[in-house]
């Protein structure tokens, strides 16, 4: 029997198998052009460059994005960057000082690249924000802070130097800051498919606290920036609920929490002095993200801009009420207390902070980064027409002021935290923050364009009453709800007073069923002369319902 018809099969099955091998051959090939393809984004974030970026927004454009003010609308524009330009972007201001009419300096941006385009991305990024810097020394700040975070393994933006062109006049130097969206999770985590939370200007449940099974009020504390909104707030009260749980044990939270990611954030929040953050004195600025590869929360801080200031506005103790041996400035914030009380935690604190302090914020390491930093863009903040300011040390007002000051705060730091690690005694009490002793009460100013609007009451019971407002002012040191009693009253006095950034709510416990209560707010800023109120918001009358 002839062997061609055989042959013939075995040759027709190693051609039918010939696609497959040619592709199994080639993968190793693939592979390793894969690995050897650059990422981009690092260029883009590198440290070491001052990258400049073109923006282009027609008249017309540019117009209709100021008269919106104070609401931040978007734009389209064309954004270029080396060699590379893309049309159609989204652009619009970023921050409050940006959203002021009357604002005189650089304003932030945002860029958004797949606003009016599906899908364009830049680099493989969504957004690109651009902070203009100019309010608390964040120049430098944002810089050396996340340079930190990122240095022990923080998931953490990456940011560096650019300088803005809008249609062809010089903006200036900005601090070109990674967004935290989902390009931030694509090149941060294993998964980028998870629940994503920002807890930005505070709000019911923003610190931790348990306040309900209804998911209703935590939405006023946590914007959902990634996941399905049905089962996001589900999953974050579920772990906000564990996490106040007196049973739950270190295991548990282990298991809920990235501990480790959130020990290192909180020693280095406390040891540069970055005091407007959950594990400071603001319980916001931060982003929270369950990724589905562990199921685990990650604490991601965002919005470093204020750092090293000993006496921050001249009210927040940042040295004297923050010890490095027991890290938690303000009582009853839940993750805090557990850090301080739980041996474990605690001892695995300290540690980190020890190392932390002595490989990465002596005196000699990071203030010769600091110095470094200043001269990477001294020669642009030369042509600069802003002001050199820093809102929470007022009296610096150049930028050798300004740091000045920060390398007296990061030498008195390193002493007073080498100090208290190696002797940390009992915890200490809590230190109120307290206006100097000849400074009167705040009080409103005169009617303002950057005053508060749209208060409202959230949520009325016999008991209490939740307000929210919407803020338009930069660099506020405080907030102070006023308020009277009857519904035709207008004897407003101050009544509830909050030290803090971007504050935006406030509950009123002290109130009695059946009576009618008048509201209305200000900002406090600080100024040379000392603090001063913004206008007022407009003005509310709650009634309280009887039991």
């Amino acid at each position: 029997m002839s062997s061609l018809p055989f042959i013939r099969a075995q040759r027709l099955q190693r051609l039918a198998l010939l696609p497959l091998l040619l592709v199994l051959c080639r993968l190793p090939i693939l592979a390793a052009a894969a690995a050897e393809t650059p990422d981009l984004t690092e260029r883009f974030y590198d440290p070491a460059l001052v990258q400049t970026i073109k923006l282009e927004i027609k008249s017309e454009e540019l117009e209709r994005l100021q008269r919106a003010l104070p609401q931040r609308i978007t734009v389209t524009g064309t954004f270029r960057w080396n060699d590379q330009t893309l049309q159609n972007v989204g652009v619009r201001y970023r921050g409050n000082s940006s959203s002021n009419p009357n604002w005189p300096y650089k304003r932030s941006f945002l860029i958004s690249f797949s606003e009016f385009e599906k899908g364009q991305r830049f680099l493989g990024l969504r957004h690109v924000a651009l902070d203009n810097g100019v309010q608390f020394g964040s120049l430098f700040s944002e810089r050396l802070i996340t340079d930190v975070l990122r240095g022990v393994g923080v998931k953490a933006s990456r940011c560096n130097y650019a300088r803005v062109e809008l249609n062809g006049k010089s903006m200036g130097v900005y601090v070109n800051v990674e967004r935290i969206d989902k390009a931030f999770l694509e090149h941060h985590f294993e998964s980028a498919k998870g629940v994503l939370f920002k807890a930005d200007e505070g709000g019911p449940g923003s610190d931790l606290h348990f306040i309900g099974d209804d998911p209703a009020p935590y939405r006023h504390g946590f914007e959902i920036h990634a996941g399905d909104e049905d089962e996001a707030y589900p999953e974050l009260l579920d772990f906000i609920r564990a996490i106040n749980n007196p049973s739950d044990n270190e295991a548990e939270l282990r298991r809920r929490l990235d501990v480790d990611a959130f020990v290192k954030t909180t020693a280095v929040m406390l040891l540069t002095g970055a005091f407007d953050q959950y594990t400071g004195w603001g319980p916001h600025n931060y982003y929270l993200y369950r990724d589905p590869a562990d199921e685990r929360w990650t604490y991601i801080p965002w919005d470093l801009d204020v750092g090293f200031a000993e006496h921050a506005f001249g009210q927040i103790p940042v040295l004297d009420g923050w010890n490095a041996a027991w890290p938690a400035p303000v009582p009853g914030r839940v993750l805090m207390e557990r850090l301080v009380t739980e041996p474990n935690l605690l001892r695995e604190y300290r540690e980190q902070a020890d190392t932390i302090l002595e490989t990465w914020l002596r005196p000699e390491i990071i203030i010769p980064k600091l110095r470094a930093l200043y001269d990477q863009i001294r020669a642009d903040l030369e042509k600069e027409s802003y002001p050199p300011q820093r809102a929470t040390v007022p009296t610096d007002t150049g930028y050798e002021d300004i740091l000045a000051s920060m390398e007296t705060f990061i030498r008195k730091r390193y002493a007073m935290a080498r100090t208290q690690l190696d002797a940390p005694g009992s915890r200490p009490p809590f230190q109120r923050m307290q206006p100097p002793a000849n400074q009167p009460e705040p009080q409103p100013g005169p009617p303002s364009a950057d005053a508060s609007t749209d208060l409202h009451a959230v949520k009325v019971t016999p008991s209490s009453v939740e307000l929210s407002w919407t803020n338009h002012d930069e660099g506020a040191m405080a907030y102070v709800v006023q308020r009277c009693i009857g519904s035709e009253a207008t004897d407003f006095a101050n009544a509830i007073g909050q030290s803090g950034q971007n504050i935006r709510t406030a509950i009123d416990r002290n109130v009695e069923p059946g009576k009618a209560y008048r509201y209305r707010v200000y900002a406090v800023r600080p100024t040379p002369q000392g603090p001063r109120g913004t206008g007022v918001s407009n003005v509310i009358t709650v009634p309280v319902p009887r039991e």
